[in-house]
Formats: structure tokens, sequence, C-alpha cells
């Protein structure tokens, strides 16, 4: 009787330390991607975007055969530098106001995104988004749209709403404070994906 229940045992044991069965997937984010952060002054609204991106960043998915999710992950980097507001001065200021000199890059990762619904052609996630500006990074919740296009191109699109004082930076105040930033500003992005093969 004892034996019986050592194989049992032994048995169940074995199942659950398995290995989860899971597939991963790599997507290269190519160069024709867009990725904006918009805002507003007393007086205007402005738009400053991301040129000259060369692409390359990976976002892993990852999914889980026996739960049916997919988890999404990775990270882009862009050259503060390329941002451009359209208008020369607008572009100092907003490269001035992110501290370009001292702090190069910006950041945006993501954290386990996960698949909260779908439909043809098209799944909703839901997760986490660590955005790096002026050197302080920041997690927000996040929600994105993947969009399947034909063969191995697909869009991820998403938007996210923060603050410059979020990371610690006093938002802009021009000629003797007849124009002021306001301090809540939105990054949206639109990543065109190839999956890896």
């Amino acid at each position: 009787m004892n034996t019986v229940f050592l194989i049992i045992l032994s048995f169940l044991s074995l199942f659950a330390t398995s290995p989860e069965v899971r597939e991963v997937r790599s997507w290269t984010v190519d160069s024709g991607s867009v990725i904006e952060i918009g805002g507003s002054t007393n007086i205007s609204s402005f738009r400053c975007e991301s040129k000259n991106y060369q692409g390359g960043d990976i976002l892993t998915e990852t999914y889980f055969l026996v739960r049916d999710r997919s988890e999404w992950s990775g990270e882009i980097t862009l050259e503060t530098e390329n941002f451009d507001c359209f208008n020369a001065l607008m572009t100092k200021d907003f490269r001035e106001t992110l501290q370009m000199e001292q702090h190069p890059t910006i950041g945006v990762r993501f954290l386990k995104m996960i698949k909260e619904s779908e439909n043809i052609n098209q799944e909703n996630l839901k997760g986490e988004v660590e955005i790096t500006l002026a050197g302080v990074s920041i997690i927000y919740p996040i929600s994105c749209v993947f969009l399947a296009k034909n063969g191995r191109k697909a869009l991820l699109t998403g938007e996210r709403k923060l603050a410059f004082t979020d990371f610690e930076i006093d938002p802009p105040v021009k000629l003797l404070g007849t124009i002021k930033v306001r301090d809540s500003i939105e990054v949206s992005f639109g990543l065109v994906l190839e999956e890896l093969l």
C-alpha cells in the first residue's frame, strides 16, 4: 500500500514541477513607428514627434498554452534630440525641459502586458509601462491594442497621460510668465512590428 502511495505522490510531484508549455515570439520595432508627446500651454497645444527613429528594438510575446494567455515585454529607447515639435523655439524648450544634455534618451518599457480581450485581427492588452524621462522612471498602468496585419506585420498602439512633475520636472514658463506649459502631457505611440523568424 505504501509503495502505491509513493508512486502516486512521485507522479503528482513530477507533474506539479514540470515547466509550463509556452511559445515565445520576438517582434522587432520598425523605423516607421510613430511616438509622440503632446501637451498644451495657456495659449495653444503642441505636439512633439520622434523623428529618425532607427528601429531595431525588440518586444517579446510569450504565449502560455495551458492558460491561453500572452504576456508582452520589451523596451524602446528614443533619442531626445530627435524629437521635433514643428516649431524651432518649442523644440529647443522641449529638449531643455527634458534635460537632453544630462539625459539624452527617453525609455518606454512594457511590463507583463496580457491579453484582456480579442476579436478578429485585434487583441486588447492591459498591463504596465515604465516611462523614463530626465533620468526618472515611473510605472503606469496602460491599455494597448495589437492589430495583426497580413503576414508577419503588426501594429501596437496606445497612449498614456502623465505629468511633468511626476518626473520632478517643472513645466516651462516663458516670456516673463505670459506663456505657461500645463503639467499634463500625453505619450502616444503606434509601433510597427515585424515578427522575427
